[in-house]
């Protein structure tokens, strides 16, 4: 079976890290599928360069002087796949099609899909979900702008997880074309060696709490220095990364200045500033942290057990629901951290979810529901007298610490960060995260997908009706004012 495998980039990043997975896995196959991966910029250091070919234009739109049209850009895509697949490949694996990066995209798959050609659509990011600038570049050729989600029996779309699997699904894709395909795990050789010890004594540590991320306002860095500000004596809580889009540069640098100014024990980017491995932080930790109000696939909660570690911090069930349901416990993660409501200015919040709202909506070019700001308010309080502290904007997180700070006496009215893990319990999930996540069975499904999709199946392409997946998106109960 010859395979055409597509992203925009191999630059490293969490697709590029899944498609690499998927070669190593294919190799597990008893007879792997022949595989070229089409890209618009194949660094040196991708993983597999022999397989790799770059096509000119099918990088961001943002990152080159042009964009081809989509013929075009067909054309360059099939000439590239038959230089090394020796012929036309029997199916093409696009990833992130939709996400507004590439304005010839979506006519490229409507191409495709047309032709009859057995497509799979992976998902991992989406414009509608909080990135509208990606949305209008989707709208930005109008011969393709409602073709952007095929649906016929030729393309078959994989969900990296339930929640995106059942928004596609309620839009109308057929249950038999639409796949649940998590992102594979690999085990991560541990050192018996590591020098654990320079770390915790470098950043005075009897206790390390890391967050392994790169810093962006949805990681909700905040919630990290609440606890450091109820941390024990000896706790330390670090970060690993800075950020790399200018974006986000002023909010992480007034989380550096805040958490100086009031002498927390938290240290930023930690992975920057030495030349320590990356396995070699995870092993000293005690914990692995995250507080994060919004992921896709969720490798962090998974990731941490094959270190050996536990995590602890903030549930996101609409995403470890998979994981739970394959045996793996998350047992010390909170679904919200409630905060009591008079410790917030209310007339400050309600301002500001009415303006990112009236924001979110607009940008969106979607009238605001006239229950927008309650349903809103609604989602963050956990009890009528408390608020979800990742509901908050940095301006209003910052206020509750420093009351924290100025009456140690209310950190009592606060709910503990739980910690504690049974050896029993994480060789137990590390058992669940191979059998489940691990390379092998990760390779099958998707080989099992991909022998499941006709080419040319003979029927007229349909399309979704546009806006169906952003009705799934854009929703008050899902809007956060660390995600505008």
């Amino acid at each position: 079976m010859r395979i055409a495998i597509v992203h925009y980039h191999l630059k490293r990043g969490g697709v590029t890290r899944v498609i690499e997975s998927t070669l190593r896995g294919f190799e597990t196959l008893p007879t792997p599928p022949q595989c070229v991966v089409l890209a618009g910029e194949v660094p040196e250091d991708f993983g597999a360069p022999p397989q790799a070919r770059r096509v000119e234009g099918l990088h961001y739109s943002n990152a080159q002087a042009a964009t081809p049209d989509s013929r075009t850009l067909v054309g360059r895509l099939r000439a590239a796949a038959r230089e090394v697949l020796g012929g036309d490949p029997d199916l093409w694996h696009i990833h992130n099609h939709s996400l507004g990066k590439n304005s010839a995209m979506p006519g490229v798959v409507a191409e495709l899909a047309e032709s009859g050609e057995a497509l799979l659509l992976q998902l991992h990011d989406f414009a509608e979900d909080g990135r509208p600038q990606n949305f209008r570049l989707n709208q930005q050729r109008t011969e393709s702008a409602d073709y952007l989600y095929p649906d016929s029996g030729n393309v078959h779309y994989g969900c990296i997880n339930a929640r995106d699997h059942s928004i596609f699904q309620a839009a109308g894709i057929h249950p038999d074309r639409l796949h649940l395909l998590a992102n594979p795990v690999e085990a991560q050789p541990l050192s018996e060696t590591a020098d654990t010890a320079e770390i915790l004594k470098t950043l005075d540590a009897e206790r390390l709490f890391l967050y392994p991320v790169r810093a962006v306002r949805r990681k909700n860095f905040g919630e990290m220095l609440l606890w450091a500000a109820r941390a024990e004596p000896g706790d330390v809580f670090a970060t690993t990364l800075g950020p790399t889009n200018q974006n986000y540069v002023a909010a992480y640098e007034n989380w550096q200045a805040f958490a100086k100014n009031h002498q927390l024990p938290v240290r930023f980017g930690i992975g920057e500033q030495h030349a320590w491995p990356f396995e070699t932080m995870m092993q000293s930790a005690h914990a692995i942290l995250s507080t994060s109000i919004a992921e896709g696939f969720g490798l962090a909660f998974l990731e941490p057990w094959l270190f050996g570690k536990a995590i602890c911090g903030r549930d996101l069930p609409a995403i470890t629901a998979d994981f739970k349901a394959q045996g793996v416990e998350l047992g010390n993660l909170y679904q919200n951290l409630p905060v009591p409501a008079e410790w917030i200015d209310q007339n400050q919040l309600r301002t500001a979810i009415t303006e990112g709202l009236i924001q979110a909506y607009g940008t969106y070019a979607r009238p605001l529901p006239a229950d927008a700001v309650a349903r809103a308010l609604d989602a963050i309080h956990p009890t009528p007298d408390s608020i979800d502290f990742g509901g908050l904007n940095e301006t209003l997180q910052q206020q509750v610490i420093e009351h924290l700070l100025i009456n140690p006496s209310a950190k009592s009215e606060l709910p503990r960060l739980h910690t504690a893990s049974e050896t029993g319990q994480i060789e137990s999930n590390i058992e669940q995260i191979q059998r489940c996540y691990s390379l092998a069975p990760y390779a099958e499904n998707l080989y099992r997908i991909y022998q499941s999709i006709p080419a040319g199946a003979g029927e007229a392409t349909q399309y979704l009706q546009p806006g169906k997946i952003l009705d799934g998106f854009l929703q008050p109960e899902r809007f956060r004012l660390l995600r505008t």
